[in-house]
């Protein structure tokens, strides 16, 4: 009896305090394929030999009791836009069969927030693709992001989807970290200075060593040798196309150890294009 009176008099420990959840309730919903939109601003590209794979491993072994309902965003217009699952709307496109799919629906506010919560998801679940984290940063309004994309643009580049540098297009960036990374130690004049004299040295080039070339250039502006000539070292960067500044990379691995040597090469080149010009 005592036992029971001491519990009934001893104060129950205060309940758990939870922030407000965020958002509305979504509706759980069966929509046609047709539908459903992809927004490429922030998804990943699924133009890969590895996402090509997928789809097909998934339209081939359709099995219902895997499909779990896709994350899609209701906009405004009340179209229907995908987050997370394109993988297997694409894989239901190419069978042709599937007259719906499962969709947990939910209303986002806008495109930035689309984004936003895409690069959430993917991060909490598995690392994404860096530059696909890029784009969706970008759609989702990402200031680093926003100027980084500016600089590559004012000097005629774009930014590349894909991180194989055997799939890059001709003037296509893929060296977002990179720059982003030197723009926050050394300011924005020294990465626009750099990928304008990189523009006029390898028009319609695939950037194959790009990043090591742009770190390199940035590290001699940076330290720069007595006097340097900033006209003459966009001269020098002249003396090789692409593959030929790749060349001297055969068999060095690391990044910095890379941007090193080209660095070396480049302060070569530059000592011999100033003495011609002397």
């Amino acid at each position: 009896m005592a036992d029971v009176l001491e519990a009934a008099l001893t104060p129950s420990p205060p309940a758990k305090r939870w922030d407000r959840p965020l958002g509305m309730p979504p509706s759980i919903e069966n929509r046609s394929p047709d539908e459903l939109n992809i927004d490429d601003a922030y998804q990943r590209s699924i133009d890969t030999g590895p996402s090509r794979a997928l789809i097909q491993k998934i339209a081939k072994g359709w099995d219902w009791r895997m499909c779990l309902p896709l994350v899609v965003s209701k906009r405004d217009d009340g179209s229907l836009w995908v987050l997370d699952g394109q993988h297997r709307l694409a894989a239901a496109k190419l069978r042709g069969d599937i007259p719906y799919l499962p969709c947990c629906v939910s209303i986002y506010g806008g495109i930035q927030a689309e984004a936003s919560m895409f690069v959430a998801m993917n991060r909490a679940r598995r690392a994404i693709n860096r530059l696909d984290d890029f784009h969706a940063a970008i759609a989702g309004g990402d200031n680093d992001a926003l100027i980084v994309a500016q600089m590559v643009e004012a000097a005629g580049f774009t930014i590349s989807r894909k991180t194989g540098s055997a799939a890059w297009a001709p003037g296509e960036v893929a060296f977002t970290s990179a720059i982003n990374s030197i723009r926050r130690k050394h300011g924005e004049r020294v990465c626009r200075v750099a990928l304008e004299m990189m523009a006029q040295a390898f028009p319609g080039q695939r950037l194959s060593a790009g990043s090591s070339i742009f770190t390199a250039i940035c590290r001699i502006i940076v330290n720069p040798p007595r006097d340097l000539d900033q006209a003459c070292l966009a001269k020098a960067l002249q003396a090789f196309d692409m593959a030929g500044w790749s060349s001297f990379l055969a068999a060095i691995k690391g990044g910095d150890t890379r941007a090193q040597r080209l660095r070396e090469v480049l302060l070569l080149a530059y000592e011999d294009t100033r003495l011609a010009r002397a």
